[in-house]
């Protein structure tokens, strides 16, 4: 059998050190936003924000290889901050990703308009490398008939910053959102896993919650990393996990 992932259930800037430097393909992760949801401090705006974001980024930096991505889900207002702190702690400012997100738990004010903008932070280390070409959107009949299209494909490989498919949508439908109340989308997370990675390269998730990434990074044959602080929400990512690897014939490496 096969060992493909590592568990850590812990504080990310505690369990992350257990990481080498430049030994990450890709971080794909969703973290406290700092909108204080939750009414705690782990996501009120000073902690999740002021205090930990520079020292998350500078984590980030460490274990990521040289022309590596990292997708962040970011939140709508505190955008401009986690911008600046990406580029201090020496990221390239790629761009943002537009998804919708399908349950925010939000209601619009008057004075303003609503808050179903997902937006994905891009940025890398280095330039970053050049994209894979991946299945995304399917290139129109005519086009492929025209006889002036001297190359024809069932794809189109230049990707446009918003997602518009079937399944735009940052989070996963309310009817699919059994494991997280902020559950993110297999399907959209699959394809930042397969644009920016090859086989058998680590995917690294530092605030892991349901392991919607390590189910993404399974399903394209990556070696996944993921850290979770709470409890709940690790042992969920555990089980969805260890059944997908024995569905697939493979295990998981270890867990802390």
């Amino acid at each position: 059998m096969k060992e493909q992932y590592k568990l850590l259930k812990g504080d990310m800037l505690i369990e992350i050190k257990s990481i080498e430097d430049s030994s990450v393909d890709l971080i794909i992760t969703d973290p406290p936003y700092g909108v204080n949801y939750k009414g705690g401090t782990f996501d009120d705006s000073e902690y999740a924000v002021d205090v930990n974001v520079p020292k998350w980024f500078n984590e980030w930096y460490r274990v990521l290889k040289n022309d590596k991505y990292l997708f962040i889900f970011a939140g709508v207002k505190t955008l401009h901050r986690w911008i600046q702190y990406g580029i201090s702690a020496g990221f390239t400012y790629k761009n943002i990703l537009a998804t919708r997100s399908f349950n925010n738990g939000s209601i619009a004010p008057k004075n303003n308009f609503g808050f179903q903008f997902q937006p994905i932070l891009v940025f890398s280390k280095g330039d970053g490398a050049s994209f894979n070409d991946v299945d995304f959107i399917p290139t129109s009949d005519l086009w492929l008939k025209d006889k002036r299209n001297k190359n024809p494909k069932q794809y189109t490989y230049e990707y446009p910053n918003f997602i518009k498919t079937e399944w735009a949508y940052a989070t996963a439908k309310v009817a699919s959102s059994k494991y997280h109340p902020n559950e993110k989308n297999v399907e959209l997370t699959e394809f930042l896993v397969k644009l920016v990675t090859s086989e058998n390269e680590v995917v690294l998730d530092t605030f892991m919650g349901s392991g919607t990434t390590g189910i993404a990074a399974l399903n394209c044959n990556r070696y996944f990393i993921g850290i979770e602080l709470e409890e709940t929400y690790f042992d969920t990512a555990e089980k969805r996990i260890k059944n997908k690897c024995w569905q697939m014939n493979l295990i998981v490496l270890y867990y802390m």
